[in-house]
């Protein structure tokens, strides 16, 4: 039997911080995030489809996430089951990779035993497994935006609240969105995520007063205000900044000011910062003279567009 499941990372627009413990458990979160079409692909073969390929995982993942989700089913073992893994793109550079494949394989997983395929179920059993069994200090936003696709925002409360976006406010804001990879961090996400686990005073402020802007910028997305988006987008990351040391620095802070004096509004990096993926807003007619500025310095755009459909699995 072989089974195919596909999901898409995200780019994080409002609120991240806020979606890690222990901040989140102490005080609720609250983030927005874009599903798009840079995907995790993974086959799980058992029986005699098992034979036909050999088990591979893409570059820069820790091979002990895909080990410890098949010890949970019962299939670790290459005389069990096997798995092939993919990504369109660059793993630990911020979109949420490592939540999109687990979500991949443990979808995969449940297929092929026949349980439900709900989507938040599946998103809490990724992020558990991320977090809870391999210690990895991690925001629940990733499984959530793989799972479900789309332009959403996210509460953690109590309950978990997935709100989403019509399909037009995702495409017009898109629209004003640019993705350049900025190279790769020299830290890993997990290890600057590390600088959260204890917050001091100054540390909730900064997260405090990030939740407060998410209402502000889905108002912004919903009445198609992109210029005063790109402001607070731009304002919000330099109170990020100050929340963490490892966050940014010199390199990145020069490519940010770059972009801003060659016609983008505002932007950020992707998830835990220190390097990887870097959005920004950006007028579309200015887009075109952006993306030359910085080709010049070999800096790449990666072209994308929404995703609507999250994980998609299927037994072939």
């Amino acid at each position: 039997m072989t089974i195919t499941a596909t999901a898409p990372v995200r780019i994080s627009l409002a609120g991240g911080g806020t979606d890690l413990d222990p901040y989140c458990k102490l005080y609720g979160g609250s983030v927005i995030n874009m599903a798009i079409n840079l995907y995790q692909h993974v086959q799980l073969r058992t029986g005699d489809d098992m034979w036909s390929g050999y088990q591979s995982f893409p570059q820069d993942v820790d091979p002990e996430l895909f080990y410890t989700i098949l010890r949970k089913y019962g299939r670790e073992g290459v005389h069990k089951a096997r798995v092939i893994s993919t990504f369109d793109g660059f793993m630990n550079a911020g979109l949420g990779s490592s939540g999109s494949a687990a979500v991949c394989l443990v979808g995969a997983l449940r297929k092929e035993q026949n349980k439900p395929l709900d989507r938040l179920d599946i998103a809490n059993e990724a992020y558990d497994i991320e977090v809870k069994k391999l210690g990895w200090h991690g925001g629940r936003q990733d499984q959530i935006a793989a799972a479900y696709g789309g332009l959403n925002l996210i509460e953690f409360n109590k309950e978990i609240k997935v709100i989403s976006f019509d399909k037009e406010d995702a495409e017009k804001l898109k629209e004003w969105m640019v993705l350049f990879y900025v190279g790769k961090r020299m830290i890993s996400g997990h290890k600057i995520q590390k600088g959260f686990k204890k917050l001091s005073k100054q540390q909730i402020a900064v997260l405090d007063y990030i939740k407060t802007r998410v209402n502000t910028i889905a108002l912004c997305i919903k009445t198609k205000n992109f210029s005063l988006l790109g402001k607070i987008i731009d304002e919000v990351w330099q109170y990020k900044k100050e929340s963490n040391k490892n966050v940014s620095n010199s390199n990145i802070d020069d490519i940010y000011d770059y972009v801003i004096k060659h016609g983008a509004i505002g932007g950020k990096l992707m998830g835990a910062g220190g390097g990887g993926y870097m959005f920004f807003i950006c007028d579309p007619n200015k887009q075109e003279n952006l993306i030359k500025k910085m080709a010049r310095r070999g800096i790449e755009n990666i072209d994308f567009s929404v995703d609507f459909n999250g994980l998609r699995v299927r037994r072939l």
